[in-house]
């Protein structure tokens, strides 16, 4: 079997649920959470994607966790065990925080309590932990920006992220942990309903696991999947590939969308000389818009302003659609579009 890259795409788009919205519980799940470094981001992944999105309920049920690639990853509350079993629970307290293990036990426990008692916010927590004693160094280790303490606690599932904006923790209560290898088995599965037809490059790009690995989980736990070729490469799917349908005029992507990010080769929605655009030095992967079926601006909206940045000249009918576009998903709030 054969195809090609707009069939790709056309896949990639329908099981992504950019063609025909889902319910965000089972967006989040199939999309195998969503990238939450920036807090908005699977906000809007869900506005364009989720059929029941709601500006104020949109993050119930969900939680954020140190996922894939060590990042953060907003997911369902009730699969968190699920993913922190694909990562595997470490035997030990890590020790490049600069924390002696005895100081992290003694801390995170003070910590699960403050939270259980209803100081969930990262200040007030800090604040608490002053007052017990903690020093400026421990402070710094604790709440490190790349996770310290915190990450630690959340890795063994003691505690995640609340989604949004607000630096708030949770407690995770009743963690279904998994054996480690099947556990992948079933993200791997995820993975190749939702972002097939793929390459196991791709896959392993997505994940940060190694290769080998991949392929020794589906040969292991009987991971089925289908195989077809498009320009001589092989890429692999779990579930049947749409033989219809249209590719939507114009969709606005959220910053480190997973349209993007399931991708090492992202030919499907980008060209080449696009890509210094949507992905900064730093690895910032931008808001962009795609216009029929290809990334040819970035956007970005403060307050009631939209400011579009093509990447390349647009015509003016163009213009009018992303813009017509625009007010359409942020229906309900002021919306002024700008090309800039």
């Amino acid at each position: 079997m054969k195809i090609d890259l707009r069939g790709l795409l056309l896949a990639s788009l329908n099981n992504q649920h950019l063609i025909e919205k889902a319910l965000c519980g089972d967006v989040v799940s199939e999309l195998c959470g969503l990238q939450a470094q920036f807090a908005n981001n699977p906000k809007h992944a869900l506005r364009v994607r989720g059929s029941d999105f709601s500006e104020t309920t949109w993050e119930e049920g969900l939680v954020k966790i140190w996922s894939f690639r060590k990042t953060l990853h907003t997911v369902r509350q009730s699969e968190t065990g699920l993913f922190l079993s694909a990562r595997g629970v470490p035997d030990n307290w890590h020790s490049g925080w600069n924390l002696e293990s005895g100081r992290m036990e003694y801390w995170s426990k003070f910590l699960l309590e403050k939270i259980e008692s209803g100081v969930s916010g990262r200040d007030a927590l800090k604040e608490e932990c002053r007052k017990k004693g903690m020093s400026q160094e421990e402070e710094r280790n604790v709440f490190h920006g790349w996770g310290g303490l915190i990450y630690e606690m959340n890795r063994r599932g003691m505690i995640a992220y609340v989604p949004g904006t607000a630096k708030n923790f949770v407690l995770c209560r009743s963690v279904e942990w998994m054996d480690k290898d099947k556990a992948r088995a079933l993200l791997l599965r995820r993975y190749f309903t939702a972002f097939g037809p793929a390459t196991m490059d791709d896959c392993a790009y997505f994940t940060g696991w190694k290769k080998r690995e991949i392929l020794d989980d589906v040969e292991k736990h009987d991971v089925q999947l289908n195989s077809i070729l498009c320009e001589n490469r092989e890429y692999f799917f779990a579930e049947g590939l749409p033989d219809s349908g249209e590719i939507p005029g114009c969709i606005f992507l959220a910053g480190f969308d997973q349209l993007l990010m399931g991708y090492r080769d992202r030919s499907r929605v980008m060209d080449e000389r696009h890509k210094r655009y949507v992905t900064t030095n730093t690895g910032i992967v931008h808001p962009t818009v795609l216009l029929d079926g290809r990334i040819q601006a970035k956007w970005k909206k403060n307050g009631v302003k939209l400011t579009v940045t093509p990447f390349c000249k647009i015509s003016q009918k163009n213009r009018k659609r992303i813009a017509q576009y625009g007010k359409e998903l942020f229906c309900g709030e002021p919306c002024e579009v700008d090309f800039q």
